[in-house]
């Protein structure tokens, strides 16, 4: 059961929400128009960069990056739906009013889906760097392999969220400094339990971020050698999907890092989060960042992604004016069935009803 305090957490009316709590109508407005630009732009964008890998192969790189692509856009769409939505409603109702049973769901899917989020972005970069510096090994990279990498990188996401399900599932609490459930802190667990919770921690959280910040800086060495190169030979490198990844992994490094440093600092020194609760609701709603950002960052750096884009938005764009043509032009052709239109149409129901 969600415990007691959590129902204290949840009063409006107590001390704990009077202190850490949003008072400012307008500062709850910000992050709600924020959050809302947040969910609209990762259920739409991701879902057209599916449709386009998917159905249009409007994604010319590697087939075995655009598969990773396609999985960190499912990814993106549970972050929205576990973590964006919630938190979205928690901050207009001002409290938590999804019930118990929907609490504990979404504090599992928002660990699980941020964790696999977290895998598959350090995947889609690592990934970048091996092909550049083995590139005569095609045949390691195939659709195949990537969906099997993938696969595998769902079901390692479970490993976190899992423990702190185990470990913590009567510590469930309402927390007013980031408008989300959350766990309690492991510092008040037995020893065995802390160095578990922290042996996760840094498996899942710390080691993925310092290979997502490795790699990238391996590309980007490659980016200067390869500029270096070209201007010698005359000849243009291939710089988009380079430069796709270095921009995926930059906005993760600038969304996910902050939060994962007050992340560790809470969990692991038993600092309660609402002593710098200012700090820790701009680190966790700047993650919501990298959330909707894959449908732009591509949208700019891919020109096949960006030519399909424009083209459907451009053929919605005329069928919805055709459309509003069409409408105006028959409501002026049959005008709204008034009683004076259809007298004037119908002269013989007026004589009728003069008699």
């Amino acid at each position: 059961m969600i415990t007691a305090t959590t129902n204290y957490y949840m009063s409006t009316t107590s001390n704990y929400y009077k202190e850490y709590g949003i008072h400012s109508t307008g500062e709850r407005c910000i992050w709600i128009t924020y959050l809302l630009i947040v969910l609209l732009s990762s259920l739409i964008g991701d879902s057209i960069i599916l449709l386009a890998t998917i159905k249009y192969n409007a994604i010319k790189l590697n087939k075995f990056l655009v598969t990773i692509m396609q999985h960190i856009a499912v990814c993106d769409i549970l972050t929205s739906l576990s973590f964006v939505l919630p938190t979205l409603i928690s901050l207009i109702a001002n409290r938590w009013i999804l019930g118990e049973v929907l609490a504990y769901f979404n504090v599992y899917f928002q660990y699980y889906s941020t964790q696999g989020g977290t895998f598959l972005i350090c995947t889609l970069t690592c990934s970048k760097f091996l092909i550049l510096s083995y590139p005569l090994r095609t045949t390691l990279w195939k659709k195949k392999n990537a969906h099997l990498i993938c696969a595998l990188t769902w079901v390692v996401s479970h490993i976190f969220p899992a423990l702190r399900f185990v470990y913590d599932k009567h510590g469930l609490v309402f927390s007013y400094s980031n408008y989300n459930m959350n766990y309690g802190r492991p510092s008040e667990y037995s020893l065995h339990d802390r160095l578990l919770v922290y042996f996760s921690i840094a498996l899942t959280n710390i080691l993925p971020v310092v290979l997502v910040i490795v790699s990238t800086c391996g590309t980007l060495a490659y980016l200067v050698r390869a500029r270096t190169v070209s201007a010698c030979s005359g000849r243009g490198p291939r710089w988009q999907g380079m430069v796709t990844v270095v921009i995926t992994s930059t906005v993760f490094c600038v969304s996910i890092v902050p939060d994962t440093v007050s992340f560790v600092v809470v969990t692991c020194m038993g600092i309660s989060s609402d002593e710098f609760k200012g700090v820790l609701r701009v680190s966790e709603f700047l993650t919501a960042l990298n959330v909707m950002a894959n449908f732009y960052i591509y949208s700019l750096t891919i020109p096949s992604f960006r030519k399909f884009v424009m083209a459907n938005l451009s053929g919605m764009s005329r069928l919805l004016l055709r459309d509003l043509w069409s409408c105006k032009t028959l409501q002026v052709e049959h005008p709204a069935q008034t009683p004076e239109n259809i007298l004037s149409v119908r002269p013989e129901l007026h004589a009728s009803s003069s008699l």
